[in-house]
């Protein structure tokens, strides 16, 4: 089970501050499907229109019969955990500041088998539903969590680098004017921002 997330200790200045590094972001243009459903929250495929499979990663034909009509659908994120691995050393600099990072392999209900970034609560040989989240680059990454969803499960560490939870997190409002700033800044402090920084815009200047 997740740990309840406390409210970070003040940093200490001899240590190391972690780079603010993005993961690569480079996609196929085919793959720009996963991108448009990840920002409106679905889960989405390929389904070939010929014979029907589930088709991931994405490609320009089908696998099964060579099709290039593969459009984007909404499909089932049910599935099963069959694997799962934890990556201590990383050649790439965005996740070698945030080692250990688990990941594992989902076998979709619907088919197709998905490598995908682990949440903390998922469990080899478990059932868990695949979302579909953008990250810190842009680009559309899979994320099994754990099925049925499990106390505290917002605060995983892995799941809020693919999320914008404000909780204890600074947030910024350029212009604290108007009643859209107001409102947002009183929904962010609800929601557990640590520290707000609302801005007086200036639309003179």
């Amino acid at each position: 089970m997740t740990e309840p997330l406390a409210r970070p200790k003040r940093k200490n200045p001899l240590r190391k501050t972690r780079a603010p590094l993005a993961p690569q972001g480079v996609r196929s243009r085919t793959a720009q499907g996963l991108t448009a459903a990840a920002a409106e929250g679905r889960f989405a495929l390929q389904v070939c229109e010929e014979c029907g499979s589930v088709i991931y990663p994405p490609r320009d034909a089908c696998p099964a019969c060579l099709s290039v009509r593969l459009p984007y659908r909404d499909v089932e994120p049910a599935g099963t955990l069959v694997a799962e691995t934890t990556v201590r050393v990383s050649p790439d600099t965005y996740f070698r500041e945030r080692v250990p990072w688990r990941l594992g392999t989902v076998k979709l209900d619907v088919g197709p088998l998905i490598v995908a970034h682990l949440h903390g609560d998922a469990l080899e040989g478990a059932r868990v539903r695949l979302s579909l989240q953008l990250d810190k680059s842009g680009a559309p990454v899979v994320f099994a969590l754990p099925d049925p969803p499990t106390p505290n499960m917002q605060d995983d560490p892995q799941l809020r680098e693919m999320t914008c939870d404000p909780k204890f997190r600074r947030v910024l409002i350029t212009d604290g004017r108007n009643a859209v700033g107001q409102a947002m800044a009183k929904a962010f402090a609800v929601a557990g921002a640590s520290i707000l920084f609302v801005g007086i815009a200036d639309p003179w200047k």
